[in-house]
């Protein structure tokens, strides 16, 4: 499975909707639903993922799954 196609199956799984509903123009809060505590569960889950670290303020900024899987990759290619 490629980093994109995960990254969305651990959106879908943390926010509890159907993986076909997260495309990469998703907002994560306003089209899958994402209050703040799914949102820091889903720093969490792709911090220890990928061994890297993810916080908060990161997340603050991030909006789309095309934008946190962006973020993901960064954060991959910099350790």
């Amino acid at each position: 499975m490629d980093l994109n196609a995960e990254i969305k199956t651990m959106i879908a799984k943390t926010l509890a909707v159907d993986v076909t509903d997260v495309v990469s123009e998703s907002h994560l809060k306003d089209d899958l639903g994402g209050d703040s505590l799914a949102i820091l569960n889903l720093a969490t889950a792709l911090s220890k993922r990928y061994s890297i670290e993810i916080v908060y303020d990161d997340m603050v900024e991030i909006e789309s799954v095309s934008e946190l899987v962006q973020l993901v990759k960064s954060k991959i290619s910099s350790t």
